[in-house]
C-alpha cells in the first residue's frame, strides 16, 4: 500500500510540474529598466538635458528614474538602488555646456 501511495504522490506531481516554458517571462527582465536605457539625449545645455521633446534638470523623474548628475557629455541616473550613465552622442544635435 505504501508503494502505491509513493506512485501517486509522484504522478500527482508530475501532473503538476507540466509547465510550457515558451510561455515564461524572463523573471530579470525589467520593461521599465529596459525602456530608460533606451533614452535619447537630444541635447544638453547648462545644467539641464533634453530627451523626448522635454527639458529635465537635476532632481527630475523621467520614466521612474532620478536625474542625479548632468554631465558635458552624459547624465547619471539612478533606477532601482543602481547608477548608471546615458552618454550623449557627440553626433547627436547639441551640447552647450
Amino acid at each position: 500500500m505504501a508503494q502505491d501511495d509513493f506512485e501517486e504522490y509522484f504522478r500527482s506531481l508530475n501532473s503538476k510540474c507540466n509547465i510550457d516554458l515558451e510561455n515564461l517571462q524572463n523573471p530579470f527582465l525589467n520593461p521599465t529598466f529596459e525602456k530608460i536605457k533606451k533614452l535619447n539625449i537630444a541635447a544638453i545645455m547648462l545644467n539641464q538635458v533634453k530627451i523626448n521633446n522635454h527639458w529635465y534638470k537635476k532632481g527630475d523623474i523621467i520614466d521612474g528614474a532620478l536625474i542625479i548628475e548632468i554631465n558635458k557629455k552624459d547624465i547619471v541616473l539612478q533606477y532601482d538602488a543602481l547608477n548608471f550613465k546615458i552618454n550623449f552622442k557627440t553626433n547627436d544635435k547639441i551640447n552647450i555646456y
